[in-house]
């Protein structure tokens, strides 16, 4: 996976937002605003680390800052964070959890081989 594609997934996969609470399965917007995320490879020839900014908007993942990845992704009502972020061909998928204002989880993205671990901090 290029370096710069790893990141992007990965904050995205971290920061996955929380939505509206009377949507089905997603978490209250407690979670919207910027993150912070910080990546690292653990397995791989993936970009050893990186940092990116991710958006969250009704727990659903929207933007990675700078980047031309598309973000798939939500923060469900038990603060679990799912994400998958694809540009072109390949794609990283990410799971995890939030609490308050941090969030962490594992990525991997298997067309590259690769995979590791994430946090995320709530910035805004």
């Amino acid at each position: 996976m290029r370096p710069r594609l790893v990141p992007l997934m990965l904050s995205l996969c971290s920061l996955a937002t929380v939505g509206l609470a009377q949507t089905a399965g997603l978490a209250s917007r407690i979670h919207d605003g910027k993150w912070s995320v910080a990546l690292e490879t653990t397995a791989g020839n993936c970009a050893p680390s990186a940092n990116v900014t991710v958006t969250v908007q009704n727990a659903r993942i929207v933007s990675i800052d700078g980047a031309d990845v598309q973000p798939w992704g939500y923060v469900d009502a038990s603060n679990g964070v799912v994400g998958r972020f694809s540009q072109g061909e390949r794609v990283l998928r990410a799971n995890g959890s939030v609490k308050g204002a941090h969030a962490s989880g594992a990525w991997s993205a298997s067309a590259d081989f690769c995979g590791g671990r994430w946090t995320a901090s709530r910035i805004n």
